[in-house]
C-alpha cells in the first residue's frame, strides 16, 4: 500500500489512489454544501453511490481510522505454515485486468 498517493483536486477536495496498482481506483473526499463531507469510491470504471457524512460522522470515521491504522502498521502475519495461501506482498499480474 506504499503506492497510494493523495492528489489535491481543489481546496475543498482530496483524491486518494487505492489498491496496489495505479489503475485500481480512488476515493474522493470533498466538502458538500459547506456542512457535509462527500465520500466517493471508484474502481475499474465502476462507481459506488456517493456517501454524505455529517461532521459528527466524519469525526467518527477519523477516530476509527486513528485506531485501525496503528493496528495495521503493527500487524504481523501468522506463521507461513499456518496460512499456506498468504499473499507474498508482490503483484503477480502484469496488467490491470482481473
Amino acid at each position: 500500500m506504499g503506492g497510494q498517493r493523495v492528489m489535491t483536486a481543489s481546496k475543498y477536495e482530496m483524491e486518494i489512489a487505492t489498491g496496489r496498482r495505479a489503475t485500481d481506483g480512488h476515493v474522493r473526499v470533498s466538502l458538500f454544501a459547506g456542512q457535509l463531507l462527500a465520500l466517493s469510491l471508484e474502481g475499474h470504471g465502476e462507481r459506488a453511490p456517493t456517501l454524505l457524512l455529517t461532521l459528527e460522522q466524519a469525526r467518527s470515521l477519523q477516530s476509527a481510522l486513528a485506531k485501525l491504522i496503528p493496528l495495521a502498521e503493527g500487524f504481523e502475519p501468522p506463521e507461513a505454515s499456518a496460512n499456506l495461501h498468504a499473499w507474498p506482498e508482490m503483484e503477480r499480474r502484469k496488467t490491470s485486468e482481473l
